[in-house]
């Protein structure tokens, strides 16, 4: 699902009347507050939904399959999202 049809769905359930522009405004808004609380606490938790968490990667090697080239992949940070129990 890309960013406008999540504006679609938020527009409909939302109770005011709300266009797809201010969806998308508040949708930002959401996401950039939900990336800073990651950058501070590196876990944001919504009770009875689900948890984002930061996760740090390893440095490790790997080689090319086409020439058997060995590479370095750099250490780096990825956010995984747990889905809560009550909602599977």
């Amino acid at each position: 699902m890309d960013k406008k049809k999540l504006a679609k769905i938020y527009r409909e359930i939302s109770e005011e009347k709300i266009s797809v522009v201010q969806a998308l405004k508040e949708i930002d808004i959401f996401l950039e507050t939900v990336q800073e609380a990651l950058i501070k606490d590196k876990k944001v938790k919504f009770v009875k939904r689900g948890i984002f968490e930061v996760l740090e990667k390893k440095p490790r090697m790997i080689s090319n399959p086409a020439t058997r080239e060995l590479m370095k992949i750099y250490p780096g940070k990825t956010v995984k999202f747990r889905i809560s129990k009550n909602i599977k």
